[in-house]
This record gives structure tokens, C-alpha cells and sequence, in this order.
């Protein structure tokens, strides 16, 4: 009887022991994975406002370059009066 009994707490612990190793070893699994998942998350924040300081970047640009081409309009527009009052004065 007490054999039996000694053999089924052998048996237990064995598996007890197995179930630890599992554990432990899911645990470390799970860190692993939780790393990745918080370095990919900085990652895409870190991505995102990159995005957003080059969108930023594009739209100042953009309105940089609208101002210059107006002033290059009213540049050429003037040009283009000058000229026609000088074809006008040599006409005459």
C-alpha cells in the first residue's frame, strides 16, 4: 500500500515538475513576445511622427513654393506691361 502511495507521489512530482518547466518556459516565451510587441509599437510611434514631421515639412514647402510662384507672377506680369509700353513708345 504505502509503495503504491510512494509511486504516486513520484508520479505527481514528475508531472508537477513537467507543468514547472512548461511554465517557466511559456513565461519566458510571453517576455520574449511582450519585448517584440513593445519595440514594434515604438517603432510604429516612432514611424508615425516621422510621417507627421514630413508632412509638415511638405506642406511648408508647399506654401513656400505658392508664394514664390505668386511673386514670380507678379514679377512676369510687370515684365510683361513694361514691354508692352516700350513697344508701344517705339511705335510711336
Amino acid at each position: 500500500r504505502l509503495t503504491g502511495q510512494q509511486q504516486e507521489i513520484n508520479r505527481l512530482m514528475q508531472r508537477k515538475s513537467a507543468v514547472d518547466e512548461e511554465n517557466a518556459r511559456l513565461k519566458n516565451e510571453f517576455s520574449n513576445l511582450n519585448q517584440k510587441f513593445k519595440d514594434k509599437s515604438q517603432e510604429l510611434k516612432d514611424t508615425e511622427e516621422c510621417a507627421q514631421k514630413k508632412e509638415e515639412q511638405n506642406r511648408m514647402v508647399i506654401k513656400n513654393r505658392e508664394e514664390e510662384n505668386k511673386g514670380l507672377n507678379i514679377y512676369c506680369a510687370d515684365l510683361l506691361n513694361d514691354l508692352e509700353k516700350l513697344r508701344k513708345q517705339e511705335a510711336q
